[in-house]
């Protein structure tokens, strides 16, 4: 039989799985998006660096939906190159007095915003539009994202080849057609109410 230590740690994880909280299992950051939530197991998971990519408007619509739900229950930060508009974000249910707005209009300058408020641990999210980095960069900030537990959302129409290599993962916003939004996750599409 084992030791004492070694029934005490089963017993411990006995526990946990009964919870529902496997070590390692990443929480998920729902988006209020039902459709979207359930193709994506309950949500977006924490602590990876997902791309909203495409030529619909949608992925900053979906990233301050995103927002709101953070700002809900704690901070949040976007990365601005200067194009923000807060009305908007506060529309969006994005509570604006927990929204942390960093000023970037350079790639570099981006690269280390990111990296600085992923290692202060203090947002639950981060957005930003994708800045032409290098993949070493991509990785070192995905790796902190891990680290800190944080969803790091980039946005961008079109990921360079650095980028989509390091996300761990992309959801495409493929058209807003009528009401309806259209994303493709993974390889499986799926049709949302339209969020603007």
């Amino acid at each position: 039989m084992g030791s004492a230590a070694q029934r005490a740690a089963f017993e411990e994880l006995r526990e946990r799985l009964r919870a529902g909280t496997v070590p390692g299992k990443r929480e998920r950051l729902a988006s209020a998006i039902l459709p979207l939530d359930e193709a994506l197991g309950g949500g977006f998971p924490t602590g990876t660096l997902t791309t909203l990519e495409g030529p619909a408007l949608g992925h900053w619509a979906l990233a301050a939906r995103l927002l709101a739900q953070a700002t809900r229950r704690g901070l949040a930060a976007v990365i601005d190159s200067g194009a923000l508009y807060p009305p908007d974000l506060a529309a969006a249910g994005v509570v604006l007095e927990r929204l942390l707005v960093v000023s970037a209009n350079a790639p570099l300058i981006t690269a280390r915003a990111a990296d600085a408020l992923l290692r202060s641990r203090t947002c639950s999210v981060i957005a930003l539009d994708a800045p032409p980095l290098r993949s070493m960069l991509w990785t070192r900030l995905a790796a902190l994202a891990h680290k800190s537990n944080v969803l790091l959302l980039v946005v961008t129409p079109q990921p360079s080849c650095e980028l989509a290599a390091i996300a761990e993962m992309r959801l495409r916003c493929e058209h807003v057609k009528g009401e309806e939004l259209h994303l493709r996750i993974r390889h499986e599409s799926v049709r949302v109410r339209c969020i603007r």
